[in-house]
């Protein structure tokens, strides 16, 4: 169940709910005159500004496609089918990217987790009970991920001002694995197979990305000083695509336009219009949800949803009591400092406790470390559950310098989107299960869906749909996003010879805006300085400028959200710098789109509740379950328990912790505890041994422990009272 009632900056967001009508306490706020954004925003060159957009849409005309969803998918299929000549609408309830499309692990990914699943499900036992069938799924896997590559390279080629490659690092310290990877025996032996694994996953783009290579220990501590080098045997390294999704997003958006298509975000759609005495539906009921509160009718003759993870709240509208066909699973992300990452390498972490990959990657400065997965209904707020945060930065403490552990306090910014799974509800008996997106047409309304897929895939899915709708050739292969025509790589030199601005400035806007940066730094005022002389920060700790927001509101933003979220990266990358730069970024919206001071203060409001759902340095443990810690917490209690120092524990020492702890155990109870966590049986306690067992489970002492330090004095006390002192 969606949870809105928790939601009160939903007041300038009209998003996902169980139903597509607003809540009474929307309308309150939006259908006033005070709510209007004004005629006279400057559009973009060659692009008709939002006015323009809600223009076209009340003028009543049929359109050939009408797309409902602005996310990557949706705004995807808008473009798709402009550029092949049809008549296109495509409206979104948020602003684009504001779900799913802004929050991913930022690659543009080829699969090679789905190559390595697709070679266990061959190599499994059902290659001799049902041989037909799973081959038949490992060659659809494997064709999945061909795919990928495909369009990994498309995106790499033409899209290259929003792309670039990213070295991944997977480091082995060992050649044998148990339990083995991805569920198979076979892979027990991926550090010896994975230097050919990895070439082979090259030659699926024909090697047109970076060669894979091999690190030894000294050259890997060299360039990932970070690595713990404990029996560091070497390090495997391939090459994935990276970008900004969200901005990604809006350029696909903002080309759709270019090339005619009536996009708009901010549209909410609330119910189908439907032929005279029948089921087809020919159109929808709207709402220009920053404009005066009037209905919109869009009429089309066909219809998609492309709402990801809602996809079913959309299907609501043919019928309340469809059949399910999309599941979320989340995927939580934390950002940490960028020192714990080189600037140019990620690394993987392939065989974590709960068999999810974990990639952990310099991304905008900073290390984006996720993400994990979790099957849960979809939730409009970003906030990451402590549970899942506490999760991730235990797994990174695997592969850390001892002198480099991360701690709960560095996490400085923590979110989680989700990824939609679907299966076709109108598919007939016995099709086979969809390995990638699902596109399925409802045979009495007439209305397409897609769902599924991923962020590589985007331009694929729209063409897929779009095939349902038309015979017209698909030409998104030869279309460069907004920004990309007379984009170079010298595109940050010349805006810094032009314009003044400083490097890590203009390095910034070639990579987001591409040639278009030109037309931003035109807005850009002076800064008063000798250097640099133009473009004024919104804050010293970020290549972000003013002029910036300016141009956000000609690319359709609306609300301070978009813009602390989406056209920059403030909340996803430091929630509590976003909150510094609210009310300026509202001050300079507020002369742009000529907000009453009123308006203001509410945008203001909301965009601070908003940035507040993101996680930060203070853990919010009021719904967290998991008693795990942060390998900084265990070291700290493991120190307070070793007496003598000595960098392990004996039995004697386990023993005075169960005093300290009120909890005195007979010699059979403390020999049973101290056998839990002594698993070397070696008669000493490493910090890794202690590690393991204090994240899984035990006997009654292991209890005792995670009730004191869960419900007693926090982790500074134990550093207060120093080595050999223990909780209580």
């Amino acid at each position: 169940m969606l949870k809105a009632s928790i939601q009160p900056w939903r007041r300038i967001r009209a998003r996902a709910a169980l139903s597509f009508s607003t809540t009474a306490h929307e309308k309150r706020y939006y259908e006033g005159p005070k709510a209007s954004l004004p005629r006279s925003v400057t559009p973009l060159k060659g692009i008709p500004s939002r006015f323009e957009q809600i223009s076209d849409l009340r003028r009543g005309e049929e359109y050939d496609v009408l797309i409902i969803g602005g996310g990557a998918t949706g705004s995807g299929a808008a473009l798709d089918a402009a550029s092949r000549g049809l008549k296109v609408a495509c409206i979104e309830r948020g602003d684009f990217a504001s779900e799913t499309s802004s929050r991913s692990t930022k690659l543009i990914w080829a699969g090679i987790r789905y190559l390595a699943t697709s070679a266990a499900g061959l190599l499994s036992k059902n290659l001799l009970t049902n041989p037909v069938e799973t081959v038949k799924d490992f060659y659809g896997e494997f064709m999945m991920v061909v795919g990928c590559h495909q369009e990994r390279r498309f995106m790499l080629e033409k899209q290259s001002h929003l792309t670039n490659w990213v070295p991944i690092a997977i480091p082995f310290d060992k050649y044998f694995v148990w339990p083995p990877p991805f569920g198979h025996p076979l892979f027990s032996l991926f550090p010896v197979l994975a230097p050919f694994v990895l070439k082979f996953y090259d030659s699926l783009s024909n090697f047109s990305c970076p060669p894979s290579y091999i690190m030894g220990p000294r050259k890997a501590a060299d360039q990932f000083p970070q690595l713990s080098h404990r029996n560091l045997k070497f390090a495997a390294v391939f090459y994935e695509a990276q970008h900004n999704d969200s901005r990604t997003n809006i350029a696909i958006a903002l080309s759709a336009a270019e090339h005619g298509a009536t996009i708009c975000n901010y549209v909410e759609g609330k119910e189908l219009i439907f032929e005279e005495g029948g089921k087809k539906a020919v159109g929808i009921k709207a709402r220009d949800v920053m404009g005066e509160g009037e209905d919109i009718e869009i009429r089309a003759k066909k219809i998609i949803f492309a709402g990801g993870p809602y996809t079913d709240l959309m299907r609501k509208m043919e019928d309340k009591d469809t059949k399910p066909a999309v599941q979320g699973a989340s995927g939580s992300h934390v950002v940490l400092p960028g020192y714990y990452c080189p600037q140019d390498m990620g690394l993987l972490d392939y065989n974590t406790s709960d068999g999810r990959f974990l990639f952990f990657l310099p991304w905008q400065g900073h290390t984006l470390v996720g993400t994990t997965d979790k099957k849960c209904d979809a939730e409009t707020l970003p906030s990451a559950p402590e549970d899942e945060i506490q999760w991730i930065l235990n797994e990174c403490g695997k592969y850390l310098s001892r002198d480099l552990r991360v701690r709960r306090s560095d996490v400085q910014s923590a979110w989680r989107g989700w990824r939609p799974l679907a299966v076709d509800p109108h598919a007939p008996p016995g099709a086979p299960a969809s390995r990638d997106h699902v596109i399925s047409e409802n045979p009495e309304t007439g209305i397409l869906f897609i769902a599924g897929g991923k962020w590589t895939t985007w331009r694929e899915m729209a063409e897929d749909v779009i095939n349902r709708v038309t015979d017209r050739k698909c030409k998104t292969l030869d279309i460069k996003l907004l920004g990309g025509e007379g984009f170079t790589r010298n595109t940050h030199v010349k805006l810094t010879q032009k314009h003044g601005m400083g490097s890590t400035v203009a390095e910034h806007l070639a990579k987001t805006y591409g040639a278009r940066a030109f037309d931003l730094c035109e807005l850009s005022r002076p800064t008063g300085k000798s250097w640099p002389r133009f473009g004024i920060p919104l804050h010293p700790q970020f290549p972000y400028i003013e002029a910036e927001v300016v141009y956000a509101c000609r690319e359709y933003a609306c609300t301070i959200e978009d813009i602390i979220s989406r056209r920059t990266r403030l909340a996803f990358l430091n929630k509590e710098v976003a909150m510094d730069c609210v009310d300026r970024v509202g001050e300079i919206m507020q002369r742009e789109l000529g907000w009453s001071d009123e308006i203001l203060a509410e945008q203001v409001e909301n965009a601070k509740l908003y940035v507040g759902s993101y996680g930060g340095p203070v853990p919010d443990k009021s719904s967290a379950t998991l008693r795990n810690a942060t390998f900084r917490d265990i070291l700290d209690i493991f120190k307070a328990i070793d007496e003598d120092g000595s960098g392990f524990l004996d039995r004697t020492e386990v023993g005075h912790a169960g005093e300290r702890l009120g909890f005195p155990m007979t010699a059979e109870e403390l020999d049973a505890a101290f056998d839990e966590m002594d698993s070397s049986g070696d008669g000493r306690v490493t910090v890794e041994e202690f590690e393991k067992w204090w994240n899984g489970s035990g006997g009654d002492l292991h209890e005792k422990m995670h009730k004191e330090f869960t419900m007693g004095k926090d982790i500074e006390s134990i550093r207060e009272m120093g080595s050999g002192a223990m909780l209580g």
